[in-house]
């Protein structure tokens, strides 16, 4: 927010300056404004498609993530004890945990529940492994669910971390304030504020410039 306000307030500075009549220099104003404005709306477009791109990607995991945790925990019943309930029980917590993690109340957990997975990780595999020790089919069943719920969490994690590129969340956010000045500067030229229409679009194109990110 304070970035627009400066935008604007520097535009209108400089419009002020120039405070004369000239009907070619201000057509060639608005058609620079509406080109700005229209090239921003392109960007934030193109931000957004990623961003909703992202989102989906991640809520498939979630699915594809969810059915190897269920058809691992159901597959645990085809070993012997103590490995099944020790399987069971390391399967169970890492779902638990799982859901936490992709929750908003654990947003405060977050460096914690991440350090646990390498120790459940390795305690499931463990379990599965001495379970299922010289017995080739039945390691043709259990392992593959478990390496599944393994792998998804690494590919999670990616997924998690990846954001518009600095460079392109800098140009959008450049363009983005460009385009408020040059509002500041048509107005300056006129001597007139129009705060609230400004205060709407320039939030608008800044608000929608970083949630594209």
């Amino acid at each position: 927010m304070p970035g627009v306000v400066v935008a604007h307030e520097s535009g209108f500075w400089l419009g002020s300056l120039t405070h004369s009549k000239d009907a070619l220099f201000d057509r060639q104003i608005g058609l620079v404004r509406t080109s700005t404005a229209a090239l921003v709306a392109f960007l934030i477009g193109f931000a957004f498609s990623g961003a909703a791109s992202r989102f989906i990607d991640r809520q498939d995991l979630i699915v594809k993530e969810a059915n190897a945790l269920g058809t691992a925990y159901l597959r645990a019943d085809t070993i012997a004890e103590p490995q099944r309930g020790e399987l069971k029980a390391a399967l169970k917590e890492y779902t638990a945990d799982r859901v936490t993690l992709l929750g908003r109340e654990g947003r405060d957990q977050i460096e914690t529940l991440l350090a646990k997975v390498s120790g459940l990780h390795e305690q499931m595999w463990k379990s599965a492994i001495n379970a299922t020790k010289d017995d080739a089919p039945l390691m043709a069943v259990v392992l593959p669910p478990i390496n599944e719920v393994i792998d998804l969490h690494s590919v999670h994690l990616a997924m998690a971390r990846r954001h518009l590129p600095i460079p392109i969340l800098a140009m959008l956010l450049g363009t983005a304030a460009i385009g408020v000045g040059m509002i500041g500067f048509g107005n300056g030229r006129l001597g007139r504020r129009f705060s609230l229409l400004d205060a709407v679009y320039g939030v608008a194109l800044i608000r929608g410039s970083v949630s594209s990110g």
